[in-house]
């Protein structure tokens, strides 16, 4: 109930914060150059690709989708200039397992972007996963799951999410809250109906919602986003877990919509505010990759 409780607390001064705050009167010479930018494309075909290492739980992964994108309005607006709507395949792959299926986004006005997706799961047995069991609120340290990767086995199933995401830039400073409403169907062992999952960190139940969330605070200037990034995690039992940490991400160019967009190297720590195993002093700890690339009319 506490952690429930700080989550919603929490989301809610975000919230607050994003429409909360008032717009300054600009410089006449900055809003010129503001809506002087270049739409996007009116169609677009382009691969983005996230790979990532994790410490805290452990994790090595690539996220790569190939997505059409359609433009929605041919407008100069700050709020209508980028809304699109795209659709395609991705799939992610780690050493434990395979993520395969499709995912449609949608960005009808600049400040909210809605994902909905579907990923065929094929767990391969290996490094220790899958794990799972039938009691509520089972522990799953990481001494305990090493002590158990003998007992772990190789399943399918299927996983459904959805991702509203209310986001707010305003000269330098840009504001971003993503929720995620995510359900898991998985064939388990006998009538086990919890898997630890390292992504969520938690005991995930099947054919129930898991609720998650990812709100940044970030300082923009040219290459360089320095923010801090607070998530949660609340699955339906008594396992919920948040952290709050520094964010650093560097672009080595700031292009859009050409052959090479925005490599950028992402740093994210996190601390423990409530977790059932790793509370203390040693961080959640990512660091990733990204880049995208046009290949309709790339400049």
């Amino acid at each position: 109930m506490r952690s429930s409780f700080m989550f919603l607390l929490l989301s809610a001064l975000v919230l607050t914060g994003l429409f909360g705050t008032p717009v300054m009167a600009e410089d006449p010479k900055e809003a010129v150059k503001e809506t002087a930018i270049a739409a996007p494309p009116s169609d677009r075909l382009y691969w983005a690709s996230l790979s990532i290492l994790r410490y805290n739980p452990l994790g090595l992964e690539t996220q790569n989708r190939l997505m059409y994108s359609k433009r929605l309005a041919d407008s100069s607006s700050v709020l209508f200039r980028d809304t699109f709507f795209a659709i395609g395949p991705l799939v992610k792959l780690n050493p434990a397992y395979v993520k395969a299926g499709g995912l449609i986004d949608f960005q009808p006005i600049a400040v909210f972007n809605l994902r909905l997706g579907y990923e065929f799961i094929d767990y391969f047995g290996t490094m220790g996963y899958l794990q799972s069991t039938a009691v509520k609120n089972a522990d799953y340290d990481d001494d305990l799951r090493k002590d158990n990767e003998d007992d772990a086995y190789s399943t399918k199933g299927h996983h459904y999410f959805a991702e509203p995401t209310v986001q707010m830039k305003v000269g330098k400073i840009a504001v971003r809250s993503k929720f995620g409403f995510e359900y898991w169907d998985l064939d388990l062992h006998k009538k086990d109906k919890y898997f630890y999952d390292a992504t969520l960190d938690t005991m995930v139940p099947v054919k129930k919602t898991v609720w998650t969330n990812d709100s940044d605070l970030i300082y923009m200037n040219g290459p360089l986003a320095l923010g801090v990034r607070y998530s949660a995690v609340i699955p339906g039992t008594d396992q919920s877990h948040m952290r709050v940490g520094p964010l650093f991400a560097y672009s080595f160019n700031t292009n859009d919509y050409t052959s090479w967009n925005k490599p950028t190297l992402l740093v994210v720590l996190g601390w423990y505010l409530d977790h059932p195993n790793r509370e203390g002093a040693v961080p959640y700890t990512l660091v990733g990759f990204s880049f995208s690339m046009d290949f309709l009319a790339a400049k």
